[in-house]
C-alpha cells in the first residue's frame, strides 16, 4: 500500500467514529426551524409581528434550513438506522418546502456537486463561482442555482427515475408553490413578497456564499482534498464564527466524509489535519486582509 492510500485509509478510520449515529442535534434544529418558520408566519400574517422584524428573523430560518436539508440529502441524520430513515427524509422534506428546494431534486444535483466539484460544465454547482463579481450577480447566482435545482433533475433523472421518485418531485413542488400562491390570493401579498420572496432570496444567498463559494474559491482546483478549504479564524472569534456559518468552515470536511454530521466536522479536522496538509488541502485564516494560507496556531481550532 502506498503512503497516500496508507494516509486516505487513516482519514478513514478517524471518520468511522463520527458516522453512523443518530444526529439529535440536528434533529433538534429542525423541529426548531420548522417551529421557527410558521410562528414568523403566522405572527406577521396576523399583525402581531412586523414585517421589518419578521424579514430578517425569515432569512436566518432559511440560511438555517439548508443546514438540514444538506444533512437529509446525505442520510446523516438518521445514520446507520435504517428503521429512523423516515425521520431523515421527514425533516429533509420539511427542509425543502422551507427552502422552496425539493429533496428530490436537490439530492440529485448535490450529489453530482459532490462528484464534479469544480469542473466547468459538470459540476452543477458552478455559476455560485460568478458571486465575487458584485451583489447583482450574488442574487442572480441565487436565482440561477435554485432554478437550476429544478432543470437539473429534468435534464439528467427524470427519464431514468422511477416513476415514485418523479412523483415526489411533483407532489413537492405543488406543496412549495399551491400555499404561497394561496396567501397571494387571500391577499397577503406583501408577506409573501417580503417573506417568502425577499427573505428567502438573502437566506438563499447567504448559503450559496458560506457554503459553496468561501469554501471553493477559485474554484480551479479539482481532485480529493484539494477542491474544497478549511477557513479558520485566529483566537477567540474562531468558535462564533464556527457556529455562525453552522461549521462550514469545515466543508473540507464533509466532501471527504459526507456521513459525518456537521456538528463533529472540527473534531474530525484536529484529528487528521496532518493528513490534509500531506496531501495538498487548502487551509486558510480569515483576517483582515483576507483569506491566507494558515501555517496552523493551536488555538485556531479550539471550537470543539
Amino acid at each position: 500500500m502506498s503512503k497516500a492510500d496508507t494516509l486516505d485509509q487513516q482519514a478513514l478510520q478517524s471518520a468511522k467514529r463520527y458516522m453512523g449515529e443518530v444526529a439529535w442535534p440536528t434533529i433538534i434544529l429542525g423541529l426548531s426551524l420548522g417551529a421557527g418558520y410558521l410562528a414568523i408566519l403566522a405572527g406577521s400574517l396576523t399583525g402581531q409581528l412586523p414585517l421589518w422584524a419578521a424579514v430578517p428573523l425569515m432569512a436566518s430560518v432559511t440560511y438555517l434550513s439548508y443546514t438540514v436539508l444538506h444533512e437529509a440529502v446525505h442520510g446523516s441524520i438518521s445514520g446507520s438506522h435504517p428503521s429512523l430513515r423516515w425521520i431523515n427524509e421527514s425533516l429533509g422534506y420539511m427542509a425543502a418546502w422551507i427552502l422552496m428546494t425539493p429533496l428530490t431534486a436537490h439530492r440529485h444535483e448535490h450529489l453530482a456537486h459532490h462528484r464534479h466539484t469544480n469542473s466547468a460544465g459538470e459540476d452543477p454547482d458552478f455559476d455560485v463561482s460568478k458571486i465575487r463579481n458584485a451583489p447583482v450577480d450574488a442574487a442572480l447566482a441565487a436565482l440561477n442555482v435554485a432554478r437550476g435545482q429544478y432543470t437539473y433533475y429534468v435534464r439528467h433523472r427524470w427519464s431514468r427515475a422511477q416513476g415514485k421518485q418523479n412523483l415526489y418531485f411533483c407532489l413537492e413542488i405543488a406543496a412549495a408553490v399551491l400555499p404561497r400562491l394561496g396567501l397571494l390570493v387571500a391577499g397577503y401579498w406583501q408577506e409573501v413578497v417580503l417573506l417568502m420572496g425577499i427573505a428567502w432570496l438573502i437566506g438563499l444567498a447567504i448559503v450559496l456564499y458560506l457554503f459553496a463559494y468561501l469554501v471553493h474559491r477559485p474554484h480551479r482546483d479539482v481532485g480529493r482534498y484539494v477542491d474544497t478549504s478549511t477557513i479558520l479564524v485566529p483566537g477567540r472569534l474562531h468558535k462564533l464564527v464556527t457556529w455562525l456559518w453552522v461549521f462550514q468552515n469545515y466543508h473540507s470536511i464533509h466532501h471527504l466524509f459526507s456521513r459525518v454530521p456537521f456538528y463533529h466536522y472540527v473534531r474530525l479536522f484536529d484529528e487528521i489535519e496532518p493528513i490534509m496538509r500531506a496531501k495538498g488541502a487548502p487551509i486558510y485564516q480569515l483576517t483582515v486582509r483576507g483569506m491566507v494560507a494558515s501555517s496552523r496556531e493551536p488555538e485556531a481550532a479550539a471550537a470543539g
